[in-house]
């Protein structure tokens, strides 16, 4: 094994140190993005925003809402915000 100078030391210092710099700032970049990523606020359920239609004076609101969001006919969408 041939001897290494101080040239060869140096360089091989360097080239280690440069790895692990970059691995730092991957973690700490990935811990970042990580903990500054907050869920989106969660709406209320279909029924609750219907009842809240319902509720304010709109029950033909609440039913539009209730047929857009799932699809019913009018007859089984006024049944559900009419039994709420």
């Amino acid at each position: 094994m041939p001897n290494l100078g101080p040239v060869e030391l140096l360089i091989i210092i360097v080239v280690f140190g440069f790895i692990a710099a970059v691995t730092v700032a991957l973690v700490l970049l990935a811990v970042r993005l990580a903990g500054g990523r907050k869920p989106p606020p969660r709406e209320p359920d279909l029924a609750a925003r219907a009842r809240a239609l319902k509720s304010s004076g709109h029950p033909d609101r609440a039913i539009m809402l209730v047929r857009g969001e799932t699809g019913m006919s009018y007859d089984d969408a006024s049944q559900f915000v009419h039994g709420l």
